[in-house]
């Protein structure tokens, strides 16, 4: 773990809180001009770039060791840009609710990935809390008005959806953390926003859906723009500020937070109701993760 200061680690996850979990009330009326996977190749495109530009300046220079390149590599293709081509197809055959579950054991495999291949020792009681948290998360996304339902129909989607989540625990946060001890945040996630986003264009004409940019309004532009600054630049270099910091495991359990503060976000934002479950799914989600903190 980096010796730098750990509050700074700290104040970086939750600034991937507040900008992930807004994300999803603001990008998802843009889904009516965009298809998600040409959504997610303009927004990291335009995002790695402008990533690669301020590390320029900032670090003057942006190279990567060749020895390092098939790493970074793999991070940005599997990390990022397959995960979000199987995010998004998956979505398309399985139900939102379901997405959003499956989704949430992403910091449950980091911790089990890094316990058994990585040999980091974690404790039963990190376990513990962290299935609190997941517990929380469940009641929170399933909400009276929401439909979980496993079956055949949704098998293919749902299987989609946990390679997804495995891409984005193991590849994204594990493997990025001996490289943040050779490279700064922004020079890593930099490059691994533009792999990303070569495989996402390479899937935008099988997954596109005919989209046409000159039909596309102002509020979907506006959207795009949120998602490229906030959640994007600020909040992807945040998280490996974050893991650069504190570590994988310890990092990953900031990530039961989003659906919380989406729910806050979205009742602020949207007026959408907020249940008495979520309220108890939300307290849940606190001591979770409370006591995994407290125990890394």
């Amino acid at each position: 773990m980096s010796k730098k200061n750990p509050n700074i680690g700290h104040l970086f996850l939750i600034i991937v809180v507040l900008t992930w979990g807004a994300n999803y009330g603001i990008v998802k009326s843009a889904f009516q001009d965009f298809s998600p996977v040409l959504f997610g190749a303009l927004r990291f495109t335009l995002s790695g770039l402008l990533v690669l530009l301020i590390t320029w300046r900032w670090e003057k220079g942006i190279s990567i060791q060749k020895r390092d390149l098939h790493k970074v590599a793999w991070i940005g293709a599997l990390g990022i840009g397959v995960y979000q081509v199987l995010w998004s197809v998956g979505l398309n055959i399985t139900s939102a609710s379901n997405s959003a579950l499956i989704l949430s054991t992403t910091p449950l495999m980091g911790a089990i990935y890094v316990h058994l291949i990585d040999k980091e020792p974690i404790r039963k009681s990190h376990y513990l809390f962290m299935a609190i948290s997941l517990l929380g998360v469940m009641l929170v996304i399933l909400k009276p008005t929401a439909s979980l339902r496993f079956s055949l129909d949704t098998l293919g989607g749902d299987l989609l959806t946990l390679i997804a989540a495995f891409c984005a625990a193991v590849f994204l946060s594990v493997w990025s953390k001996p490289l943040l001890k050779i490279y700064s945040p922004l020079r890593l996630m930099g490059y691994c926003m533009m792999i990303g986003s070569i495989v996402l264009w390479l899937a935008v004409p099988f997954l596109g859906t005919g989209s046409s940019l000159n039909k596309v309004g102002a509020t979907s532009w506006w959207a795009l723009g949120y998602a490229i600054f906030l959640p994007g630049i600020i909040g992807y270099v945040s998280y490996y500020g974050g893991i650069e910091r504190l570590g994988v495991t310890r990092s990953m359990v900031y990530l039961y937070l989003i659906p919380l503060w989406a729910i806050l976000f979205n009742h602020l934002w949207m007026g959408e109701q907020i249940f008495p479950q979520q309220i108890l799914g939300g307290l849940l989600i606190l001591l979770g993760v409370h006591g995994a903190l407290r125990r890394t």
